[in-house]
């Protein structure tokens, strides 16, 4: 073939080449600036597959305006609390919402109650923190219509000041955090006098704003191991006290300390060793890993169902939360009277 033919071939081959080229960019380009839609199914399974948010409701009120409940127990999907107002000790169905009067408590009109608890047959106890008594009122009692508050319920530890939260250990035995008097306590089942466990462990905030940064041995939990777990209020800092043999002190170690936490009130350690802990300033549920790595859970900015959330219990996947609805904090502006107990719902 003569040079030249072969020059004209080559040049048609490479425009050949080039020509192809062009026309498959051109249609990268097209597909690219009109996309085809997303078929409806393809959306539909990007939805569901996506995390759901905890679900944030009113579940009961209880009392009239004039209430306040600070703590609530619960045995066999029942709830129990106890209102400030007049001694009344409420039941709620966890199922229903259903609300009645169950018994009555011989305190003081206003004084304040605060940690409730239940143990195994049913029993209800109830904490005075300004008596240091923790009353008891016998499962068999709750409800009837000839309740006596003078005969049904009994004084069943005293010499527990500040009484804050309760729970009970594996073996019976009722474990008492001390509020504002920075100390914990413990008493046997057949009740007594209180011993002191430990006091002056943790420190007050030095943020004078804060009203409640007295409240240095707030909520109280226990973990699979016996260990004892204790909120600070003021600092956000949550504490394990080893229980050795024979109920004795062993190490005390600072879980965690997070700014995310001022106000933590209530606290649940469940079987997996995760501790769960109400921020009350915050309107917060936060999960605290083994490790000590905070995850807030929920978080009402806007306080619509949250208000000052203090001790709370969990059935399933339902926490049911005590609002205090004191006026402090994420909540200074809200005007909520009464009490209630608020329902989060987990995925």
């Amino acid at each position: 073939m003569p040079s030249a033919a072969r020059r004209t071939l080559r040049l048609l081959a490479g425009a050949a080449t080039a020509a192809i080229a062009v026309y498959l960019l051109r249609g990268l380009f097209r597909r690219e600036a009109n996309p085809p839609a997303p078929r409806a199914a393809d959306s539909a399974a990007a939805a569901a597959t996506a995390p759901r948010a905890p679900q944030l409701r009113i579940f009961a009120t209880i009392g009239d305006s004039s209430s306040h409940i600070e703590g609530v127990a619960e045995h066999a999907g029942m709830l129990y609390v106890a209102d400030w107002k007049d001694g009344t000790v409420y039941s709620v169905d966890a199922g229903t919402g259903r609300v009645a009067r169950v018994g009555q408590l011989p305190t003081k009109p206003g004084e304040a109650l605060l940690g409730v608890a239940t143990d195994s047959a049913g029993n209800v106890y109830v904490g005075a923190p300004q008596t240091g008594i923790i009353y008891r009122i016998d499962a068999a009692k709750l409800g009837k219509t000839d309740f006596n508050a003078r005969k049904d319920v009994k004084a069943f530890a005293s010499g527990a000041a500040g009484a804050n939260g309760l729970a009970f250990d594996r073996n019976g035995h009722l474990w008492i955090s001390g509020g504002d008097a920075n100390a914990v306590y413990h008493v046997g089942p057949k009740g007594g006098t209180a011993t002191v466990f430990a006091k002056g462990y943790t420190t007050v905030s030095n943020d004078t704003t804060m009203p409640v940064r007295i409240y240095v041995t707030n909520g109280l939990g226990i973990d699979s191991s016996g260990s004892v777990y204790t909120a600070n209020t003021g600092t956000g800092e949550i504490t394990r006290l080893e229980v050795r043999p024979g109920y004795a002190l062993g190490a005390i170690t600072s879980v965690v300390k997070d700014p995310r936490l001022l106000g933590a009130d209530g606290i649940i350690v469940d079987p997996n060793g995760d501790i769960w802990v109400t921020a009350n300033y915050s309107n917060t549920l936060a999960r605290i890993s083994p490790s000590g790595a905070v995850t807030i859970v929920a978080h009402d900015s806007t306080a619509s169902v949250l208000h000052f959330p203090a001790e709370f219990k969990r059935v399933g996947n339902t926490f049911y939360l005590a609002n205090l609805n004191f006026p402090v904090g994420a909540n200074s502006k809200t005007t909520y009277k009464g009490a209630q107990i608020a329902a989060i719902d987990l995925p």
